[in-house]
This record gives C-alpha cells, structure tokens and sequence, in this order.
C-alpha cells in the first residue's frame, strides 16, 4: 500500500468509491442509503469542491496492483486541519486503509490540532479516531424537517437574519475565534462568492454592527445540508435555521445541532423534525471548548 494525492483524472473512480463505501456501510447497519443508489454522481460534489477549496488535499491509498483503496480530504487552515470524509473500499476492508490515510493526515498537519465530526453509530469509525489519540466532545442531533410539516411564522430575532456579503466576513470570522477558537476566512469568502451556485451564507445582525450568528447551506444532489454556522445563543440559532429552512422549500436539508442545546432542540421537535442519526466532535491536540452554538456541517468539512 502507498499513500499519494489524488489526480485529475480520478475525481470519477473516488466518488464511484465514495458512493459505494459510504451506501455499503448505511444499508448494513441502518437499513437505508445515503446517496442514490444508481447514480454515483452526486459524489462527484467531493473532488469538485474540496479541490476547488483546498487543491491537492486529497490523499488515496493505492494497492501495489495501481487499484484504488481508499481515500481522505483534508483541509489546512491557520488554526487547526479539518480531516473530511474518510472511506476504504469495501473490497479492500479490514486492510487498516483508513489507518495509514489518518496517520499521513496528522503528519501533515504539524503539530497543528486536527479536528472532525464522526458517526457516533459507526463504532469501528469512532475507534479509528480514539485509537489515534482524538478526544470526543460535544454531541450533536443530525435532524431534519419531513417536507409535509409546515414551518411556522418567522421566531424572535428573524428580521435580523439577512443575506452575507463579503463585507461580513471579517466578523464571522471574529465571531467563530471568539466562540470557537478556530479561524477559517477563506471558507466564508467560498461560499459567498457561490461560484458553483449551490451555496448559501446568512447572518444575523447584532449590535453596533457585529455579527451575533452566521448559517450557511449547500443543495446539491450529492448534498443538502445546513452549515456550517456558528451562534451567540439558541434564539439567535433558531432564527437562521427559520430563514435557511424556507430558502430550501419542500426539500429537506438535514441539520446538527448541539444535544447539550435542550431550548433549541425543544423547538425543533415543536416544529416537526426528527433524528436520523447522531454525530460527535473528536480532536487531536489543544481545542476550545464551544461556547455558543456551533452548527457543522458534512460539505465543507472544515471546522
């Protein structure tokens, strides 16, 4: 096995293994896909955006016959790097792939903090990170919103929410240091710039010009999902996701928010929405403990 970049002409070959991996492990052990299951390419929104984002930060395990094994994105950033999504070939299972991915990935990083959300329902993944010295913290509901429930009428603070411009970056960015002692401008700028017309970038208006909470999303046929979003308070949470929600119509976007968070999960079941699955944050090296309310996301991955 060897562990080398991901090139051009393979963005089809890692989301055919993307699909097929991630599909796999969700239909044995919870009974239900992920991405369609007869067309891989939604999974193409991998290469295409994280290679836009962050070039060459996909690494791919290669069996001495050239075959692909696995692969891992990865995103740099002043404060920390953010492992992305992780998959080993059903076919190559059991070979410790993800291992050899990971290790290359904390190589890289530095020294500096690596940072990810994993599946709290996929034990072999959260042991992955465990055995690698990642600690878990804060526990996250993934909830969404069944398309026949109505939203109801805009919640406290919603008249503040309004669309991001490239002037609010800088307080985004101040705002997540402050909460969340991470730094990641170039993302903020990514999605409001919205080159690939799937992006979507609020904020909510605080006082003497700050920001008191920002909530992006992503629709794509590979992806629909709130975040990543980062918020003083649970109002301040409540109102985005309000505003997020009624840009997404009948579609419905799957959402994490914080368990610890009972205020805000309260009105969210009030509203309609369901689990469908739980998720954990897990480091390497010195982290911030949240204050606020953190939203992550699965694409982009970088918080």
């Amino acid at each position: 096995m060897r562990i080398r970049e991901l090139n051009r002409n393979e963005w089809q070959e890692v989301a055919r293994m993307i699909h097929a991996s991630t599909n796999a492990w969700y239909q044995s052990n919870l009974n239900r896909s992920i991405f369609d299951e007869d067309d891989f390419s939604g999974c193409l929104i991998f290469p295409e955006v994280y290679e836009a984002l962050d070039p060459n930060c996909c690494l791919v395990a290669e069996d001495d016959d050239g075959s692909m094994m696995g692969s891992c994105f990865y995103h740099p950033r002043e404060t920390h790097v953010s492992l992305g999504i992780m998959n080993a070939h059903p076919d190559h299972a059991g070979r410790g792939v993800a291992g050899m991915l990971l290790a290359e990935v904390v190589r890289r990083a530095g020294g500096l903090p690596v940072r990810l959300v994993s599946s709290c329902m996929n034990l072999d993944s959260f042991s992955l990170y465990t055995r690698a010295r990642f600690s878990p913290g804060e526990l996250y509901q993934d909830m969404y919103i069944p398309s026949e429930k109505a939203l109801p009428e805009t919640p406290a603070g919603g008249e503040r929410v309004r669309e991001a411009s490239m002037d609010d970056v800088e307080a985004m960015v101040e705002l997540e240091e402050e909460l969340n002692g991470i730094r990641r401008a170039k993302d903020f700028r990514f999605f409001i710039s919205n080159e690939q017309k799937i992006w979507r970038a609020l904020v909510l208006e605080g006082d003497n010009q700050k920001v008191d909470g920002f909530l992006c999303s992503v629709s794509h046929p590979g992806s629909k999902m709130l975040g990543p979003g980062v918020m003083r308070s649970e109002a301040d949470a409540l109102a985005l996701i309000h505003a997020q929600l009624v840009g997404f119509g009948d579609r419905q976007p799957v959402f994490l928010v914080p368990a610890r968070a009972a205020g805000l999960v309260s009105s969210l079941y009030q509203w309609g929405a369901r689990n469908c699955e739980l998720h954990v944050a897990q480091a390497r090296g010195a982290v911030t403990p949240p204050c606020g309310i953190t939203m992550p996301t699965f694409m982009p991955e970088t918080s």
